[in-house]
C-alpha cells in the first residue's frame, strides 16, 4: 500500500468517527449552547476533539451524580 493511500483511509475514518460524534451529541439531552460548543471543538479539532469528547463528553462517570441542565 502506498503512503497516499493510507492518509486517505486514516482521513475517511476521522471524518466517519467526526459524523458519528456529531450525530450523538445533537441527539443528546444537553442544552443547545453545550451542543454547539462541542460540535465546533470536534469539527476545528478532529482529532483531540474526538479524543476529549469521548472521554468527557458522551455520558456520565459511574458512581457520581449528574446535575441536569433543562
Amino acid at each position: 500500500m502506498e503512503v497516499g493511500t493510507i492518509w486517505i483511509i486514516i482521513a475517511a475514518v476521522v471524518i466517519l468517527l467526526e459524523i458519528w460524534a456529531i450525530w450523538h451529541i445533537i441527539g443528546s439531552d444537553r442544552r443547545a449552547e453545550r451542543k454547539m460548543l462541542w460540535v465546533v471543538f470536534v469539527v476545528y479539532a478532529p482529532v483531540p476533539g474526538l479524543l476529549v469528547w469521548l472521554f468527557i463528553g458522551p455520558r456520565a462517570v459511574k458512581g457520581k451524580v449528574v446535575l441536569e441542565e433543562k
